[in-house]
């Protein structure tokens, strides 16, 4: 498990509490850590959030960009559990 920010934490309390405290560290996006919470496999939830931290401040991104950040970060997407 990833030591995630608490303004991360802040931005998905909503997540969390529906489906755990779970983050991917995706690595670096343009200047910013990129996080995903983790859901289960079996759940199709629409977009996955991805939360961009930088100097202080999060973004969160969901939507067809928050698949190209997913896309661009990770070659292999079992490597992150996913299927």
């Amino acid at each position: 498990m990833v030591k995630v920010p608490q303004i991360v934490k802040d931005a998905a309390q909503d997540l969390i509490d529906r489906f755990g405290d779970n983050f991917i560290y995706l690595g670096m996006f343009e200047g910013a850590d990129a996080y995903i919470q983790q859901v289960p496999d079996d759940l199709c939830i629409g977009y996955p959030h991805v939360y961009l931290v930088k100097d202080g401040k999060v973004d969160d991104i969901s939507g067809p960009i928050a698949l190209f950040i997913i896309e661009s970060l990770i070659k292999d997407l079992d490597e992150v559990g996913s299927e």
